[in-house]
């Protein structure tokens, strides 16, 4: 049931939790009227498009940042003042964890995006308080004035590291190890040690550590050409807003015109020519124009318009959510190559560490010579598949940073961890039913159809008289030199309503009625079809999942049966109660289980993302 009102604080709140979750970007007015039990009209009411509800949102969390009071007393010394400064801080993210969220966001939003511009505003706001605390400082001789810059960055390195601290662990550092970190802030350029701590304290984790899949999808968000155009395609579309808007409002003209007459017209009356007007002419009008009624044409092109704009917001998300799981994938398909050249390596060790055993026991006069050559040439076997497993490794890493929008040339490590984690049991009826949901693609067609059906009335509306109300004030004037006196100059007013009514355009109006009803049916039949084919998609992938998820954990132990195996044949060929061949034979048992391990892993994860595409998260 729709609520018959909602206040303009509740608008906000709610929009800050979805943006704080799925990014300002990515987040419709009309998922926010959803969430809120009411309709969009309602939404508009408040704000006149959703860039102004979005700044509305960051204006609301800067009032507050710009309320925070630095208490300072003069006797205290500058760790302490530091301390209290990022202390007000750091309480504001320790009560507003959606805002925080909504920050990581921003780092993941392209560089176009208009709220970059919000936060870096905000962000230059707070400084420049922090800026007048430290002049005072100066000014009383407690710190170098020189200094001042480097105090202000350090804190912010200080208030960044607690920001990726609450992403990667969800905890807040502790207020004693606050305190302290602020006391090396406080030193500025003085200690280098402390710079080069706080320098480390600021960086994003990816920068020293080894970049998880999540990290690579994150990356890839403020590069990918898709994800950019659909973020300026949406901006597009809110402006299309405004336009039809317009057409609610009056339309104001203002027109002047002067002529000269060189040569005057004349009259002839009774054989005389008589010359008509003076030198110059004058004239000019402020007319006003206002529909009253159209048929609904204005109404429903402002309804289409929102329906634009909510379209470009699925396709925002629906690139996205591609990007998501194409980088997943290379991602994993990386991770895989790396494995398997972990595999080749190990494989070729063994068979060198085998060759040296045999080459033992032809020195002790326990095997031919010929034995020795079998294995040297098992080993020149082995290396090609290494080489071309170091060379597959490198062509995924390739790829993968390709994806994520980085320089051929730039390092890129890929995390030693799982894959990903255990997606557990599932129910495949509830998974058709959050695809429904959350698929993007769903959601484009269901206002596609909206779309056509709006088309629909638009055309039929061309039935229909159309109302205008017209008001224009007037001016002429002539005089023979300079501009006319109140004796050679008029004013005039009128105002009036004009009707207009179709009555017949050559069936065009009809023409375009049939064509609309014919999209409307293939809207129709095209939002069927998807959802049929997404039910058929979800349990293909669901399928697929469960498949490696079977072989994943069937291999579990067959790697650790391998290896114990190859250990005791080891044994028993060393002690002359196995032959060469059981030997490679156990070794290439153990390959073989370790290339299926890592492979049912890589299935695993590959699907897994997939599955996580079809049901649109």
């Amino acid at each position: 049931m729709r609520k018959m009102k909602i206040s303009k604080e509740d608008i906000i709140k709610k929009a800050l939790e979805l943006m704080a979750e799925n990014s300002p970007d990515s987040v419709s007015m009309r998922e926010i009227a959803q969430k809120l039990s009411v309709t969009k009209p309602m939404i508009y009411y408040h704000f006149k498009d959703k860039e102004d509800l979005i700044k509305q949102v960051f204006f609301s969390k800067a009032k507050e940042l710009e309320e925070i009071k630095f208490d300072t007393d003069k006797n205290l010394s500058v760790e302490d003042i530091v301390y209290a400064i990022v202390k007000k801080y750091y309480d504001f993210l320790n009560s507003n964890p959606e805002a925080v969220k909504c920050v990581m966001k921003i780092f993941d939003a392209p560089e176009e995006s208009p709220i970059r511009k919000y936060a870096l505003q905000m962000r230059e706001k707070n400084r420049e308080k922090v800026k007048e605390v430290l002049n005072r400082l100066a000014a009383e001789g407690k710190i170098d004035k020189k200094e001042i810059d480097y105090i202000i960055h350090m804190i912010s390195a200080l208030l960044s590291y607690q920001i990726f601290e609450m992403r990667v662990s969800n905890n807040l550092i502790s207020p004693d190890l606050l305190k302290k970190l602020s006391k090396i802030a406080a030193y500025g350029v003085k200690k280098i040690n402390a710079v080069f701590l706080l320098a480390l304290l600021s960086l994003p984790i990816s920068v020293f550590s080894q970049i998880s899949a999540e990290d690579a999808v994150n990356m890839a968000m403020s590069k990918n050409v898709s994800v950019l155009n659909a973020l300026e395609t949406q901006e597009i579309y809110s402006q299309k807003i405004r336009e039809y808007w317009g057409g609610v409002y009056p339309n104001i003209s203002l027109s002047a015109s002067y002529s000269r007459n060189i040569e005057k017209q004349s009259l002839f009356f009774n054989g005389n020519k008589i010359e008509m007007g003076l030198d110059n002419s004058y004239s000019g009008s402020l007319d006003l124009s206002q529909i009253l009624w159209a048929g609904g044409k204005v109404g429903t092109g402002i309804e289409m318009a929102e329906i634009y704009a909510d379209s470009a917001s699925e396709n925002l998300s629906s690139a996205k959510k591609t990007i998501k799981k194409i980088v997943k994938q290379t991602y994993y398909a990386a991770a895989l190559m790396r494995e398997m050249l972990n595999i080749q390596k190990e494989n070729l060790d063994i068979s060198k560490q085998h060759l040296e055993t045999i080459k033992q026991q032809y020195e002790k006069g326990l095997k031919s010579d010929l034995e020795v050559m079998r294995q040297e040439v098992e080993v020149s076997n082995n290396e090609p598949s290494l080489i071309k497993a170091e060379n597959a490794y490198e062509q995924s890493l390739l790829a993968l940073k390709n994806v994520i929008g980085m320089d051929p040339d730039e390092k890129i490590e890929l995390s030693s961890g799982p894959l990903c984690s255990d997606s557990g049991e599932f129910e495949e009826s509830r998974l058709y039913d959050l695809a429904l949901k959350n698929r993007a693609d769903y959601k484009l067609a269901v206002l596609n159809l909206s779309l056509a059906q709006k088309q629909l009335r638009l055309e039929k509306a061309g039935h229909w008289p159309n109302l205008t109300a017209f008001a224009s004030r007037a001016f002429s004037g002539q005089s023979d030199s300079g501009f006319p006196d109140s004796s050679q100059r008029s004013w005039s007013l009128t105002a009036g309503v004009k009707f207009n009514m179709p009555i017949f355009s050559g069936f065009s109006v009809s023409a375009r009625v049939k064509q609309a009803e014919g999209s409307v049916k293939i809207a129709e039949r095209n939002l069927k079809d998807l959802k049929r084919k997404i039910k058929i998609d979800v349990k293909s992938s669901f399928l697929d999942l469960k498949e490696a998820q079977r072989r994943l954990l069937s291999q579990k132990t067959s790697v650790d049966t391998a290896r114990k195996a190859l250990q005791a044949t080891e044994s028993r060929f060393k002690n002359g109660l196995a032959s060469r061949l059981e030997l490679n034979d156990a070794a290439l048992a153990l390959n073989k289980a370790e290339t299926l391990a890592v492979q049912a892993e890589y299935d695993y994860c590959g699907n897994m993302a997939k599955l996580d595409w079809e049901i649109g998260n």
